[in-house]
């Protein structure tokens, strides 16, 4: 990181990063630009320390001049802002508190016992408001009992379509409607009956509208399924939506693309077939809807995904990147980066799409021609974009979020060739700290010879000659992919004196789809080598204590550091964070085991027993050494907390040296989305087991 401070004229005494400057980051996200092109609007989110949660607020900013507004302020978490076709409004989704909203029980949260001071408070649903550009008061669009989400107004602008949840037995023409159940036991007939973050699943997600202006809002879809991503037709009789409303659906992955008139009607399935489709975006004329997705329909499919394009006149569905040998998502992680809408996005004459694709750990923007021809990369640099909107009507010109490992998400704007950021929302907090820079390396897996990507991030203040303790970081997934994107918890790492080591072994997305699956079946086994190589790369350059090696990971990462000290003594200690440890009893108690178990190991625990006990690190929990510490959010429902409970029993049945923190209330994205105390206590319970063992 440069030592001139991103403020021109002003210095700052710069210190160390720590766990509780989490607080003073500005989570920039969710870019949209007005209708003429010449404003944008996104959402700003903070922690809020205080009250123990998070807020967030929309703001504007000019494109060709330093206007800058905050439309919205307060303690209420608004987001997700969407502009009027005239430019006249934004609409945007918020939990302020709203009027006229019928009173529900099961509006909030599931029920989780008796709440401390501060914690477990009831989620407020969210409804939909609208503000001027100019600002003022926003006014209160929707006032439904179980909230209303992702606004989308209608080509005309009389008109919001969004989502909200509604139980089965409240749909439209449902017998005894009104009827609610007396007794608290919870009767199961469904496969897939809860889900990480949901909780049991009791609503469904549907598509409705109502008048922009105001008024009674109308369900559109019903029945058991959950609906997604509603976009109008060009003249507004209709709305596109993707949804599983297949047979099987709970035990397949498809995601299809429906389509349900205004007036009234049946849903229409446009691509029947086996696919995962997502984000689908309307054509300028109207003709055709452009998608993201592939045809392995599976929750976390190995496979690229792609963008496919349907003709409305002929149903004719065409994949126009099969040839392109990348995947057009946004595969990066980061625990500092605000959630923004990834979907493709048009050329205004309808010849070519954008959209994201991760690639060698940076992510950028992409532009595909309809036509022949490669697909033409438009940002550049080590850095990761999460999003972007294209500027109106005026042609090639891009607003954009991106960041890197020492500079938190911002949105920029990228006028033709030239680029500039157009926010510094964190140019204060930039200011005061010291960052680590991370060196990219590649190194050869000593299997087969596989080139492997990774980083080092060496202490932000020199040794002075002493080694240095390392940390291993292991990503999760296992589709999913490191890079230059920042993450608090590693610069905090470095700033308490360790050399952080990371990279994407075989299973990382961005790499082509061989390398992502080459892990299939082969968990364990296959991607060892590429970290354990990517270790000993770092170690080979001299400066680290070879006494003092750590390891951790989350998720596939915490199955890997289980997996990786049940294989290796080398590591004088070891976190594991929201793991699997036991494939055969995660078949059963993960929300996504069944999927996820066949498609990663292509058979159930009755079919694949010695398989699954084989590649579980339980098998070989009694070789384990390492002091270990195991970190698990109680209401983590996609790596259930009996898979920790299942490594802390046996290590200390067997002695060994082993520490277990649960974390109530929480669930799988702790470390992203968590209780703000519960995401510092976390980090603090991680540098804290390091700096007792190296």
């Amino acid at each position: 990181m440069p030592d001139s401070d991103p403020r021109p004229g002003v210095s700052v005494a710069r210190r160390p990063i720590v766990a509780e400057d989490l607080f003073g980051l500005h989570l920039v996200g969710d870019p949209q630009v007005a209708p003429d092109g010449a404003v944008v609007a996104y959402a700003v989110t903070r922690l809020d320390r205080d009250r123990d949660t998070y807020s967030g607020a929309i703001w504007t900013r000019g494109l060709d001049d330093d206007s800058s507004r905050q439309l919205t302020a307060g303690t209420a978490r608004d987001a997700s802002p969407r502009w009027s076709p005239d430019g006249s409004e934004i609409a945007f989704v918020s939990n302020r508190p709203a009027l006229g909203v019928p009173q529900d029980d099961d509006a909030d949260q599931e029920k989780t016992g008796p709440k401390r001071p501060g914690k477990n408070l009831p989620k407020t649903p969210t409804q939909i408001w609208a503000i001027a550009p100019s600002g003022g008061e926003a006014r209160q669009v929707t006032a439904l009992p179980r909230g209303a989400s992702h606004p989308v107004w209608s080509p005309d602008g009389r008109w919001l379509a969004f989502l909200s949840a509604t139980r089965p037995e409240d749909d439209p023409g449902a017998e005894d409607a009104t009827a609610k159940p007396v007794a608290d036991e919870r009767i199961i007939s469904r496969l897939r009956y809860r889900f990480d973050g949901v909780g049991f699943i009791e609503t469904y997600a549907h598509v409705w509208v109502i008048p922009a202006a105001g008024g009674e809002a109308r369900q559109l879809t019903s029945g058991p399924f959950d609906d997604g991503d509603p976009v109008w037709s060009s003249d507004g009789s209709a709305l596109l939506f993707v949804s599983n409303r297949t047979d099987d659906r709970d035990r397949n992955g498809q995601a299809l693309l429906y389509r349900v008139p205004v007036s009234a009607g049946e849903p229409e399935c446009l691509t029947p077939g086996e696919y995962q489709f997502a984000s689908p975006v309307l054509s300028p004329d109207g003709n055709t809807v452009a998608l993201l997705g592939t045809d392995e329909p599976i929750g976390s499919s190995a496979k690229d995904t792609h963008i496919w394009t349907l003709d409305l006149g002929s149903t004719e569905l065409t994949d126009r990147s099969a040839t392109h040998g990348r995947s057009y998502q946004d595969a990066g992680m980061s625990d500092v980066v605000a959630s923004s809408e990834a979907a493709p996005r048009w050329s205004a004459d309808g010849t070519s799409i954008y959209a994201l694709s991760s690639s060698d750990g940076a992510t950028h923007l992409v532009r595909v021609a309809l036509g022949d021809g490669p697909p033409e990369v438009i940002t550049a640099g080590p850095r990761r974009v999460s999003g972007f909107d294209l500027a109106g009507p005026r042609e090639q010109e891009i607003v954009f979020l991106a960041g890197d490992p020492t500079h938190p998400t911002e949105v920029w704007y990228r006028p033709g060739d030239d680029e500039r950021p157009l926010t510094q929302h964190n140019r204060d907090w930039l200011a005061g700290i010291t960052l680590s820079e991370p060196d990219e390396f590649w190194c050869e897996s000593p299997v087969d010879g596989q080139r492997v990507q990774g980083w080092v991030m060496r202490p932000p203040t020199p040794t002075g000659g002493v080694a240095a303790p390392l940390i291993l970081q292991i990503h999760g997934g296992p589709h999913a992919m490191y890079g230059w994107s920042m993450f608090h918890e590693m610069q905090l790492m470095a700033a308490r004196g360790y050399v952080v080591c990371y990279a994407n072994p075989r299973g990382s997305s961005g790499y082509g789809e061989a390398f992502t699956s080459a892990t299939r079946g082969e968990w364990g086994e296959a991607d060892m080598p590429d970290i354990i190589a990517a270790l000993d790369h770092v170690v080979g350059q001299g400066g680290i204590d070879t006494a003092r090696l750590g390891i951790t990971g989350g998720s596939y990462g915490g199955y890997l550091t289980n997996w990786v000290i049940g294989h290796d003594d080398r590591f004088a200690a070891a976190v594991t964070q929201r793991c699997v440890s036991d494939f055969r009893s995660f078949y059963g108690t993960s929300d996504i085991g069944f999927t996820f178990g066949e498609y990663e190991f292509g058979g159930t625990p009755w079919e694949e027993r010695d398989r699954l006990d084989h590649h579980s690190p339980l098998t070989y929990v009694d070789r384990i050494t390492t002091p270990l510490l195991i970190l698990h959010s109680e209401r983590d429902f996609r790596c259930p907390i009996s898979q920790a409970e299942q490594m802390f029993v046996a290590l200390k049945r067997l002695g060994r040296e082993v520490g277990f923190v649960r974390f109530p209330e929480e669930d799988h994205n702790l470390s992203r989305t968590g209780t703000p105390s519960r995401r510092l206590a976390r980090l603090h319970h991680l540098i804290g087991w390091f700096d007792q063992h190296l």
